[in-house]
């Protein structure tokens, strides 16, 4: 499937979801964004997409048809691919029914065909409907009815083909340097290594030693000295993540560098899974993939927003309550938005496991070391795609994240965060009004998220 027909057929499905009240604008809005990325400029409307929370729910539905044309029967299936079955309260599945029941009738007298999973769900609008009259029991007998039409129709919609990023010929696979920064980090380091050292596309790994104890580096020697795959720099000074990731990419000697944190296990095919995200991608290009904790549940910072004064008040001190006034305090984390199926352009990746070919690395002059810890991974991101290049987020690539696992003091790690957006927020000030908000609100927030990390420590 070229990019031009995946952005069609996402168009469909979206119009879809926004008529099913499960999506908003917002979201729609997002998705615009990044589509506009991988289009080319085969639809314009996109463009006005971008405005989808301004322009209201009714010219939204108008450009999205412009864009992908009229819904078929299984873009009503993969409009339910992400809904959360079980959780959905009996009023919640009447209101759905409700809102389906014009959607497949339009799809129908269109001459479209109604796929057989899904005409079952024809007659449910009318079934609620009747219940309602016939008692509580007659009512939650065609709630349970719907529950397993939906189920049907998830599971059938899983198998659909979707759009994939070509896998890179196994003969051409390209061999990485992995960087490992690791200050204090503790036991859960040599399962780190352990993966790293037995994952096949990994040629060599980089361990940049910012402060370990001895006995750590001891038992990294002995059991990895002998393999010549472990080179361990550094000297155990604490220079900061942006800066250790630097000084390891200058010892690497890969075509790719994979930076992950020592407190990540990465998962197997990772790798490949990164570097099939990338194949088609304009270059300085960027792949991050899931981050997840032992719960099984996906982490934050793997797929992110772009940052802006609004969007980190939202994430950082707590204020996301403030979208009701202003949508543009909203969280920059993705985690709890629906996962995309394969890989998606994104406006940041996370520095716990970033992909990028060292010639990209070397275009875009590394991190900034003006950051210590935190927020140089959103610059470097922003920097690839002001260079006309690619940031890339594959689920298909994940890394199991302990996390918490340093010594670092949390008053010491907020300051840094702190610090770190006040950079940001500075470098990439442009108008007068946002030069003068980062001058008087970004000392701000660091100022805050050092209180807030006194009151946890009480």
């Amino acid at each position: 499937m070229t990019a031009t027909r995946h952005i069609e057929a996402q168009a469909r499905v979206l119009s879809l979801r926004l008529r099913l009240r499960l999506v908003d604008l917002a979201a729609i809005q997002q998705w615009a964004s990044q589509a506009i990325l991988e289009d080319g400029g085969a639809h314009p409307d996109l463009t006005d997409l971008c405005l989808a929370t301004n322009a209201g729910e009714r010219i939204t539905l108008r450009l999205l048809s412009g864009v992908g044309g009229a819904p078929t029967g299984l873009d009503a299936m993969r409009a339910f691919g992400t809904l959360r079955v079980d959780q959905q309260s009996q009023e919640e599945l009447s209101q759905l029914a409700h809102a389906l029941d014009p959607v497949l009738k339009e799809i129908e007298a269109a001459g479209g065909e109604i796929p057989e999973l899904l005409q079952p769900a024809m007659t449910l609008a009318e079934d609620f409907h009747a219940a309602r009259a016939q008692g509580a029991g007659v009512l939650a007998d065609v709630e349970a009815d719907m529950r397993v039409v939906l189920h049907a129709v998830k599971e059938f919609a899983a198998e659909l083909p979707q759009e994939r990023a070509k896998a890179p010929d196994a003969s051409a696979a390209v061999k990485a340097s992995a960087i490992v920064v690791s200050y204090n980090t503790g036991e859960v380091l040599f399962d780190c290594l352990a993966a790293l050292e037995r994952d096949p596309a990994i040629s060599e790994i980089v361990l940049v030693n910012n402060g370990n104890p001895v006995e750590i580096l001891e038992r990294v020697e002995d059991g990895y000295g002998r393999s010549g795959r472990v080179k361990i720099i550094g000297g155990g000074v604490n220079r900061g993540f942006a800066a250790g990731v630097n000084l390891g990419a200058a010892w690497a000697t890969g075509d790719w560098l994979l930076i992950l944190n020592p407190d990540a296990v990465l998962q197997s095919g990772a790798v490949e899974a990164l570097q099939a995200a990338l194949a088609d991608a304009a270059d300085p290009a960027i792949a991050g993939g899931k981050i997840y904790g032992a719960d099984g549940k996906e982490q934050r910072g793997g797929r992110r927003r772009r940052l802006t004064m609004r969007s980190a008040a939202a994430t950082f001190l707590g204020l996301g309550w403030l979208k009701t006034v202003n949508p543009g305090f909203v969280n920059i984390n993705r985690n709890s938005e629906p996962e995309p199926d394969g890989p998606v352009p994104m406006d940041a990746v996370s520095g716990a496991m970033m992909f990028i070919s060292t010639e990209s690395f070397k275009r875009l002059g590394g991190f900034d070391e003006g950051y210590f810890l935190h927020v140089e991974d959103i610059d470097i991101c922003r920097r690839a795609e002001a260079e006309g290049g690619t940031v890339v987020y594959t689920p298909l690539a994940s890394a199991l994240h302990h996390g918490a696992t340093s010594d670092a003091p949390l008053l010491e790690v907020e300051r840094h965060k702190g610090a770190g957006l006040n950079r940001y927020f500075r470098k990439f000030a442009e108008t007068p009004g946002e030069k003068l908000a980062a001058s008087v609100l970004g000392p701000m927030i660091g100022l805050l998220l050092s209180a807030r990390a006194r009151l946890r420590k009480r």
